[in-house]
């Protein structure tokens, strides 16, 4: 697993969509690819599968789920050995541990764009295609002398009053860390999680959360509406809110890595497409500048990176200098945990 400060020092969804068994005996000329549906997968469309289509003739079908559906349906296709899907992106802090369900890529030697436009972005199980952190967000209309720039910053309502939302995604890593953070621990000695005393700082801060938010359009629509004055945000959805004229602030300092990957399913049914289509991706910086400003994230192509403006770069997280200030959490300790931390979670939610 790449740490906090190494890196890449170099450079809530839609229903689960059931794909016809008769993808699978298709030819090459396709590629089935899981998105999460609505203005990200048009985003990818316009920049990137549609140019793939035109490029090479080989068709994109994508099919919109959650995370958790992602990896149900995905566990689901290849225990019945009937594989629908090409492409899916867990985390790229992940891939180690779905050698089950991923095709080994080896050096990626086989799609040459990955190496020379992406360094670092060769996963072995998966090659890296986003970049994005779970921030600190906050309206400056209500934080004039400026807003919470750190975890305890944000725990700290006597300072920085107002009302507070975080997400309730079924995926609560980002509010453990925050929580643990802001009560002290050092961020490269969060892991093993000691839940009791996250739980215990998220006690604190629970009766000023006004919105448990569950999807991107919600935690927007709390800042447009100012029914909250500070929250957890994806990166991403806070630029695009900041591009819709939601007046937006937020800091990266011990940001949650949101690092989406692409990885090609074993016995995938279009597993040449699949890669070509990975090496057509790493390629196109023009592209990747397209999509970073249309959806906020940006991606570790090099050369995309080195045409965005300064003011964009720090929006954007893409800096050396940023990246070193996210937190990977351990992959390991999500694989053992992720079920009894989560049982815990919603208990605690909903009590």
């Amino acid at each position: 697993m790449f740490s906090r400060r190494r890196f890449l020092a170099t450079t809530t969804g839609a229903a689960a969509a059931v794909v016809s068994p008769a993808i699978a005996q298709e030819t090459e000329g396709q590629v089935v690819v899981r998105t999460t549906g609505g203005a990200f997968e048009a985003a990818l469309k316009k920049n990137f599968f549609d140019p793939f289509t035109k490029a090479t003739g080989i068709k994109i079908v994508p099919v919109a789920a959650s995370y958790g559906e992602m990896m149900a349906r995905s566990t689901a296709m290849i225990g019945a050995g009937s594989v629908e899907w090409d492409i899916i992106s867990p985390q790229f802090y992940e891939l180690s541990k779905l050698q089950n369900l991923l095709t080994d890529l080896g050096d990626c030697s086989d799609m040459p764009n990955v190496a020379a436009q992406s360094p670092g972005a060769c996963g072995r199980f998966g090659v890296l295609y986003l970049i994005g952190g779970q921030v600190i967000a906050h309206s400056p209309d209500a934080f004039p002398n400026g807003g919470p720039q750190t975890w305890a910053d944000f725990w700290d309502v006597k300072k920085f009053p107002g009302r507070r939302g975080l997400p309730n995604t079924g995926s609560p890593w980002a509010t453990l860390i925050a929580a643990l953070i802001a009560d002290g621990v050092a961020p490269d000695k969060l892991f093993p999680l000691d839940l009791d005393r996250a739980f215990r700082k998220l006690d604190e801060i629970k009766p000023h959360v006004a919105v448990w938010w569950r999807t991107g359009d919600q935690s927007q629509q709390m800042m447009r509406s100012g029914e909250v004055a500070t929250t957890l945000m994806w990166s991403g959805t806070a630029y695009s809110a900041k591009l819709k004229g939601i007046p937006l602030k937020w800091s990266w300092k011990d940001a949650v890595a949101d690092y989406g990957s692409w990885g090609i399913l074993r016995n995938a049914p279009h597993p040449k497409a699949a890669r070509a289509f990975i090496n057509y991706y790493s390629a196109h910086p023009e592209n990747h500048v397209g999509f970073s400003r249309e959806m906020g994230y940006t991606t570790p192509n090099a050369a995309a990176q080195a045409m965005l403006s300064a003011d964009e770069k720090a929006d954007l997280g893409a800096s050396p200098e940023i990246r070193k200030q996210i937190i990977s959490p351990d992959a390991d300790w999500l694989e053992k945990n992720r079920a009894a931390a989560l049982e815990r979670w919603n208990r605690w939610i909903a009590s």
